[in-house]
């Protein structure tokens, strides 16, 4: 088997590991104290009670320990593909293994996403060790992206209230990956120590903290695939986008590529519209 079909297989079982990880971590917060970040200590104690929500962090954990070896065996652009194509593969599991029951237009937008997500990976490649980038334009999109999940964290109770904690979610870990990948480029750059130093990895410690709870709580109070499919998209859009605005990547090496990254990022808008309105109510299927 070659080292490609290797990352490959890794990157769709990393997917469907990442996807039913999510899942059990539904199925055990449900009936947990509601998520509370004012209250981190007490919230994650009584996650932790739970069996199932446990075994949905080691099965997550799982998946993203497939993801990073799929990353060293093939292409970026390919392995991104790959892994949001197998968000499709968790609505028959989620039926099948979770009982979840989705609306048409459920199964719509998740298809119109996974598709989305797919185009939005094509031809994208890595940008390099990421050490050269502005450091005002970085700061600019990290207080973007927590404008935005604070603005979605702040809708009323209601219909939207999981779906924009999904979204929320997405936008924290976007913003954490690309802290992260300003790290990882200092690092290589002018060692470890002096990146360690940067404000860059408190930024990357408060977005995962943030987005731990936005998207723990969307879990627990709205429709399990539909947050799971948001914050994903959030998350590897915005993540994509940093490389364009922040690293310097073009938008697609050809026109082609170009008008399908634009193409693709509207699609997301599309998807999350008919997600969004569909995933109030109770978190029991029907």
């Amino acid at each position: 088997m070659s080292p490609l079909a290797v990352g490959l297989t890794l990157a769709l079982a990393a997917s469907v590991a990442l996807n039913v990880g999510y899942l059990l971590q539904h199925e055990g917060s449900v009936g947990a104290p509601s998520v509370n970040p004012l209250r981190p200590v007490f919230t994650v104690r009584s996650l932790l009670a739970s069996r199932i929500w446990v075994a949905g962090i080691l099965v997550a954990s799982l998946g993203w320990a497939m993801h990073v070896g799929a990353l060293a065996r093939a292409p970026l652009s390919l392995v991104q593909a790959f892994v949001a194509g197998g968000l499709a593969l968790a609505v028959p599991i989620a039926r099948r293994l979770f009982r979840q029951v989705l609306e048409p237009v459920e199964v719509l937008g998740i298809a119109t996403m996974t598709v989305a997500l797919v185009g939005l990976a094509a031809g994208v490649r890595s940008s390099g060790a990421g050490g050269d980038f502005n450091s005002l334009r970085l700061a600019l999109f990290l207080g973007g992206l927590s404008v935005g999940a604070g603005a979605l964290v702040a809708l009323p109770s209601g219909a939207r209230r999981a779906p924009a904690l999904g979204c929320a979610g997405g936008l924290l870990y976007a913003a954490a990956d690309v802290a992260i990948k300003a790290i990882t480029g200092l690092s290589s750059k002018h060692g470890l120590g002096h990146a360690l130093l940067t404000p860059w990895l408190l930024a990357a410690v408060l977005a995962t903290t943030g987005a731990f709870f936005c998207f723990q709580r969307g879990l627990q109070s709205g429709r399990a695939l539909p947050v799971i499919a948001l914050m994903t998209a959030c998350t590897n859009a915005f993540s994509i986008l940093a490389g364009f605005v922040v690293f310097g990547d073009t938008l697609g090496s050809t026109t082609g590529l170009a008008v399908l990254h634009l193409a693709s990022f509207g699609a997301i808008l599309v998807a999350a519209t008919l997600l969004a309105p569909s995933t109030s109510g109770s978190s029991r299927p029907s």
